[in-house]
């Protein structure tokens, strides 16, 4: 008679949840802010108030799954900028600043 060895099987460990790293964080914001800067190009009646919505969902992602101090000086930031000069994101409203200084300077008007 032949015992064959009976063997439990092992436990996995749970799987531990991925943190996501700030140069995520830092990188989807530039695309995000890119993305709502050069949309109104494509569908110019487009809300900025929905873009900023958006812009705010992707920063309360990562203020959930990554950098939260980093996230949540972002979405006070874009909370302001919003408020402020009615722009969606921090990065969308930089973009524009350099877009004009840049035809500014082309021209060769005086930029503001």
């Amino acid at each position: 008679m032949t015992v064959i060895p009976f063997k439990r099987p092992e436990q996995k460990k749970p799987l531990a949840q991925a943190r996501r790293s700030f140069a995520e964080f830092a990188g989807a914001m530039a695309l995000a802010g890119l993305v709502f800067f050069l949309l109104p190009m494509l569908w110019s009646g487009i809300p900025t108030q929905l873009l900023a919505v958006i812009h705010l969902l992707i920063a309360v992602v990562y203020f959930q799954q990554g950098p939260r101090i980093a996230a949540g000086i972002w979405i006070a930031l874009t909370l302001a900028t919003l408020v402020v000069v009615s722009a969606p994101s921090p990065v969308t409203y930089l973009l524009e600043r350099g877009a004009r200084a840049l035809d500014a300077t082309a021209v060769g008007a005086p930029p503001g």
